[in-house]
């Protein structure tokens, strides 16, 4: 009985405790690094070469910087550095209502999703390269062109319907 008093008021005391914490700790890019990705080199500034404009129709997260871009027949591929976590990218493109989030995969040290914004869908694929930086690979497609995007491993509910 005392146990389960204990556990009862431990429960309790760390959700009152979190009851406040308006942003999770994963959004907030200034937040210092917790988990695995402390492992990593802490991030130096990225290099000062002029940023490329991202393609139209890709979903880039905002901070991200693209340093290039290459275009594949019906295919336009976009690497950038983003000063923020795999996990952060995730979570950005989660909190936006204009997207459809087709497939999301996240294993802390990298991410992959394919989100669609009706007219176009785009490929990304965020490493942590520091503990609070990724690089972020990006290629977009019009939506009549999806099938030629990569998708995550096993990704088969990615493929266009149409």
């Amino acid at each position: 009985m005392r146990i389960h008093l204990l556990l009862a008021l431990s429960l309790c005391t760390i959700l009152v405790g979190c009851a406040d914490e308006t942003v999770p700790v994963a959004m907030d890019p200034n937040a210092p690094p917790t988990g695995p990705l402390t492992a990593l080199a802490e991030c130096e500034e990225p290099l000062d070469a002029e940023p490329f404009d991202p393609v139209e129709g890709a979903e880039l997260h905002p901070e991200a910087v693209v340093d290039s871009v290459t275009p594949q027949g019906p295919l336009t591929s976009m690497t950038a550095y983003v000063p923020v976590t795999p996990v952060n990218i995730r979570l950005w493109y989660e909190n936006r209502d204009d997207l459809e989030i087709i497939i999301i995969e996240d294993e802390v040290f990298e991410a992959e999703l394919l989100v669609s914004n009706g007219e176009h869908r785009t490929y990304v694929k965020a490493s942590a390269i520091c503990q609070t930086g990724s690089t972020m690979v990006a290629t977009v497609a019009e939506e009549l062109a999806a099938a030629e995007l990569p998708v995550p491993a096993g990704a088969v509910d990615a493929l266009p319907t149409d």
